[in-house]
């Protein structure tokens, strides 16, 4: 069993955004013990994609944090199989043409046992079949598109599906915010889309009328249109389906137009990022996400502490769904007693009621995560943990 021991090596992490290899944590080469496992002293490298590079590169930055992390805390608890972690990591730069490229790089290092990460379904869809030929085990951390789900058996996922957080979303609103009316926005493209059609048939199953339903693209600066559309039916609330940077944009948007109406944002909004767009804008807006820094449970508290020691900052969700991932896979290959790939995905695959800092962590049949959603309101300045 991998314990947490919150005990901090505090050597200073090198910040990088190329392409290719970064190393997370100083130890003895990757060696050739990959692939039979047990207790030769060479390091074991876990694989990590994820977009680090342009406008989109928080995510997979904030990942990244989580798992610099988790590695320093297994490596000083003695490494998996008596040997360290290291990570071989790859800028995928958003694009879905970079997928396979990457995944064939990855099954081609006989070491490499697992990959984490993952910012864009895109880029996760285009590389499955590489990683599924070469039966090289993935869990995400920021991926939630429903075509993922059942896609591989080698995939699986510390964070909710689409479909999952819509229905959810729609669900709470109904029964704790008395929703009658609600206008729906949402960005162009698999996430958003995904998001805010699993919102729309859940809250109009639960008797409240969508008003409207727009899509808008990324990178979009002036929303007014979409605004005054949105809000020209007189809706009780707002529903965005979107990343924090178009969110932060809408929500300052709906402000500035005069409107107090209720803001509710998906998980794309749960970053610190929304919070300095959006300003004092951002007050009353309510989030969800899998996880939040102001959770009072053990061990999500003993996380923020050691993270803020680290990286001197509050952990995003990213952050903690990142660090999951980690260790999830670490417990697995010493499950399995080796870093033979077929044994790692078949542990992994048998997890059940993991303790993670994002709650409790199990996967059904089609690597799902089975879990719960915290849902947060914005109160002066920070994200809360909604308990009423």
């Amino acid at each position: 069993m991998i314990m947490r021991s919150r005990r901090l090596v505090r050597t200073a992490i090198a910040a990088g955004a190329a392409l290719f290899v970064l190393t997370a944590c100083s130890s003895g080469g990757s060696g050739d013990g990959g692939g039979d496992g047990g207790g030769s002293g060479e390091a074991i490298p876990l694989a990590y994609t994820a977009t680090l590079s342009g406008d989109f590169a928080s995510y997979g930055l904030e990942m990244r944090e989580g798992i610099d992390l988790a590695i320093e805390e297994i490596n000083a608890d003695g490494g998996v199989l008596d040997r360290e972690l290291t990570i071989e990591a790859m800028d995928d730069e958003g694009k879905p043409a970079n997928g396979p490229v990457i995944a064939q790089q990855f099954c081609d290092n006989a070491e490499i046992p697992a990959v984490l990460g993952f910012s864009f379904s895109s880029v996760a869809l285009s590389g499955l079949p590489i990683y599924t030929q070469c039966g090289l085990p993935i869990v995400a951390s920021a991926v939630t598109s429903p075509e993922l789900s059942g896609a591989s058996e080698i995939f699986f996922r510390t964070v909710f599906t689409d479909a999952y957080q819509g229905a959810e979303a729609a669900g709470f609103i109904a029964e704790n915010r008395g929703v009658k009316k609600v206008a729906v926005l949402y960005q162009q493209d698999d996430y958003g889309k995904g998001v805010a059609d699993s919102f729309s048939e859940a809250i109009e199953e639960a008797g409240a009328t969508v008003t409207s339903s727009q899509a808008y693209q990324l990178g979009t600066v002036n929303f007014g249109s979409i605004v005054d559309t949105a809000l020209k039916d007189e809706p009780d609330a707002v529903f965005i389906g979107g990343f924090y940077t178009e969110a932060g944009k809408i929500v300052t948007q709906i402000r500035d137009s005069g409107s107090d109406v209720q803001i509710f944002a998906s998980d794309g909004s749960a970053s610190p990022l929304f919070l300095e767009l959006a300003g004092e804008n951002a007050e009353g807006v309510e989030v969800y996400s899998a996880f939040s820094a102001s959770d009072p449970e053990e061990e999500a508290a003993a996380f923020v502490s050691a993270f803020q020691e680290m990286h001197g900052k509050d952990p995003s969700s990213w952050a903690a769904l990142a660090y999951d991932a980690t260790y999830v896979v670490a417990e697995a290959i010493e499950k399995a007693g080796s870093t033979e790939r077929a044994a790692v995905a078949e542990a992994i695959g048998q997890t059940e009621d993991f303790a993670g800092v994002s709650g409790t962590i199990s996967f059904d049949e089609d690597g799902n995560r089975v879990g719960e959603l915290t849902f947060q309101r914005v109160e002066d300045g920070e994200f809360v943990v909604i308990t009423e």
